[in-house]
């Protein structure tokens, strides 16, 4: 299952908001069970829609806002452009109308400058909360891709280990393990040799890496005389049981350290582990 292609089309916002499917859930609820930071990736995306919505409560919605800019054009024309009465009681000229008319232009600036606070403050809501949401989802999406890349690792390792497990239980397959030389004690591999097939796959248990320009070489002691068995690749994970060269007998296995690509015959002196079969 690809773990990486759920965690891109936004999983988490899905889980917490209860859109997720039976599938995603059933993945992300045995990720979380073993995994800290996707616990405390859920954690967070809860908390932040929460304040999402506590914030968003106290908010106007967007129709509202309409409403506001559709009063105050409103007010402002029936300010500006008074009606057929009004105009014939101004042309009667006293000072009482002249007043009211100031206090009412007066009443009109003040609630339009009332309605220009509250979009204000409804703008910069939107913006602040926007800018929250992003920031809480990038944080998310980067903690899930780690998760997804350590969860990839340990599936490449588990796929190892069950190759080399099929091998040591097939009975067809003789384990031969090569310890190191006298100099090089702590140095261990191991030789899978299918007495059916002649096939040969080898381990690097214990190996150090190999230095640059340089590559493991395996050899096949056959009637006292060192067999090419292949040079270990240099891409493969020194734990993983590579294929090397199909070997029909031999008496002992043995590796050496050569120059890269591999020599026709072994270099003694750089002789690294051998084992008796």
């Amino acid at each position: 299952m690809d773990i990486k292609a759920y965690i891109s089309s936004g999983i988490i916002e899905s889980y917490v908001l209860g859109l997720a499917s039976e599938e995603e859930v059933s993945i992300l609820n045995c990720i979380r069970k073993n995994n800290v930071e996707v616990e405390q990736a859920i954690a967070e995306a809860e908390k932040t829609l929460e304040d999402l919505a506590d914030i968003q409560a106290m908010t106007m919605h967007v129709y509202l806002k309409e409403d506001i800019w559709n009063k105050l054009n409103a007010e402002n024309l029936a300010a500006s452009d008074p009606s057929p009465a009004e105009q014939e009681n101004r042309s009667d000229i006293n000072t009482e109308p002249l007043v009211n008319d100031e206090l009412g232009n007066k009443t009109v600036l003040s609630k339009s400058y009332s309605w220009g606070i509250a979009a204000s403050v409804l703008l910069v809501l939107s913006v602040g909360t926007n800018v929250l949401l992003y920031q809480q989802t990038n944080k998310v999406r980067e903690q899930l891709t780690q998760t997804s890349l350590s969860f990839d690792q340990q599936q490449a390792n588990l796929a190892r280990l069950q190759d080399k497990w099929r091998l040591v239980q097939n009975p067809a397959v003789k384990t031969i393990p090569l310890k190191g030389v006298e100099n090089k004690p702590n140095l261990q591999a191991l030789v899978f040799w299918d007495q059916v097939s002649k096939t040969v796959y080898l381990s690097l248990e214990q190996m150090p890496t190999v230095p640059k320009g340089k590559q493991y070489q395996l050899w096949a002691m056959v009637d006292g005389k060192p067999v090419n068995a292949g040079v270990f690749p240099l891409d493969a994970k020194a734990d993983g049981a590579s294929k090397m060269l199909d070997i029909p007998k031999a008496q002992a296995f043995a590796i050496t350290l050569e120059d890269e690509g591999g020599k026709d015959v072994p270099t003694l002196s750089e002789l690294c582990v051998m084992g008796g079969i």
